[in-house]
């Protein structure tokens, strides 16, 4: 004949290591997300740094690095640009600025 006290302990065991294998899964995706976000950063500063260093190095016109700050920065964190050659003159029209390819401005 079958415990069932035994059955019923068998059962809180395996839906306790159930919830710990998940916690495990829930803390490594959060784990990997940190991870490719922190990439993604890592390859946005790289990137602005060979841009502004082309820019100073006369490999890139000041005017492109301008309309690309003009396009493709939110305009809260144009500010960070002032007083450089990069800032956006007010006056400049959006016919100027070159359509986004993707429409993804942050």
């Amino acid at each position: 004949m079958l415990d069932l006290g035994k059955i019923r302990e068998r059962e809180r065991g395996l839906l306790q290591r159930k919830a710990k294998l998940e916690s495990d899964l829930a803390r490594l995706k959060a784990q990997e997300k940190k991870a490719a976000r922190k990439d993604e950063t890592r390859r946005k500063i790289v990137l602005g740094g060979a841009l502004l260093a082309a820019i100073d190095a006369g490999a890139i016109p000041t005017e492109i690095g301008r309309k690309l700050v003009g396009k493709f920065v939110a305009t809260r964190d144009r500010k960070m640009f002032e007083g450089s050659s990069l800032a956006v003159m007010a006056s400049v029209p959006e016919s100027m600025v070159p359509d986004a390819p993707d429409g993804n401005v942050r």
